[in-house]
């Protein structure tokens, strides 16, 4: 296999990107990275590795931060990254990428980001369907200048810089236990979806109810695509709207850990 790519995504954003990546480079597998994460022996024997993912707290996600610190990458020699994000603040998730590859004797050669709809309704309001639609239509356009980049093999990064590494690591310090502030109102109809959708099973139904485990990784799947908006984050999402994006199915975000 000519390339893979290791992608995680809780509400389709960076699936979105990854999909669309993979369809226009030759010999491309996805890999989600919650069906492989917690394996034994993680190793690539793809000449090309890219990790496409969203932008948690200026840097990695946990469970991105813990896959790529554990896979085997002896065998290739390209890397890359692609990071969706709401906003327009870089962060550190790039240097900590190159900095992981260092450790291995590897280095990052080429990183970007994709702004898309924001999924983090704890924190933000939902994205107007006028301003969703811009966002992917400028994706669209971005995808294709990437994925030119990657057949050459080129360098190439938008930003490449250590900001606000101290507060990601903070976050994936004490993400497992944010999972206390989520809870099911009345409205749940005990469908089972939050539990099916959650990559990392952190979710088991109790009488019907869902119970948070303590090892989440703050995906925000289960609260965004319960169908009754029955799940709430203390009183933050009260407010909020829910998105997933539109082209990615609930089956296709449950496939991620089979």
């Amino acid at each position: 296999m000519k390339t893979t790519i290791y992608y995680f995504s809780g509400t389709g954003n960076s699936l979105k990107i990854a999909r669309d990546i993979a369809e226009k480079l030759e010999e491309c597998e996805l890999v989600p990275i919650a069906k492989v994460w917690q394996q034994d022996q993680l190793a690539s024997t793809s000449e090309k590795v890219g990790f496409i993912f969203p932008l948690y707290y200026f840097g990695l996600p946990k469970i991105v931060y813990d896959f790529i610190n554990n896979i085997e990458l002896a065998k290739s020699n390209y890397f890359f990254a692609v990071i969706t994000r709401a906003g327009d603040v870089d962060g550190a998730p790039l240097q900590q990428l190159d900095n992981i590859l260092e450790t291995k004797t590897k280095t990052l050669n080429a990183g970007f980001f994709i702004r898309m709809p924001n999924n983090f309704i704890i924190g933000y309001k939902t994205d107007s369907e006028a301003v969703q639609k811009e966002f992917f239509e400028n994706a669209i356009n971005q995808v294709e200048k990437i994925t030119n980049i990657l057949k050459e093999n080129g360098e190439s990064f938008q930003n490449k810089t250590i900001i606000s590494e101290r507060m990601n690591k903070k976050f994936r310090d004490k993400v497992y236990a944010s999972d206390k502030s989520f809870y099911a109102n009345e409205n749940c109809t005990n469908c089972g979806i939050c539990e099916s959708v959650c990559p990392v099973n952190n979710i088991v139904l109790t009488e019907g109810l869902p119970q948070w485990q303590h090892k989440c990784q703050q995906c925000l799947a289960c609260i965004n695509f319960c169908p009754e908006k029955a799940i709430q984050f203390g009183t933050k999402s009260l407010e909020t709207g829910r998105y997933h994006h539109p082209e990615i199915t609930i089956q296709e975000i449950m496939n991620q850990k089979k």
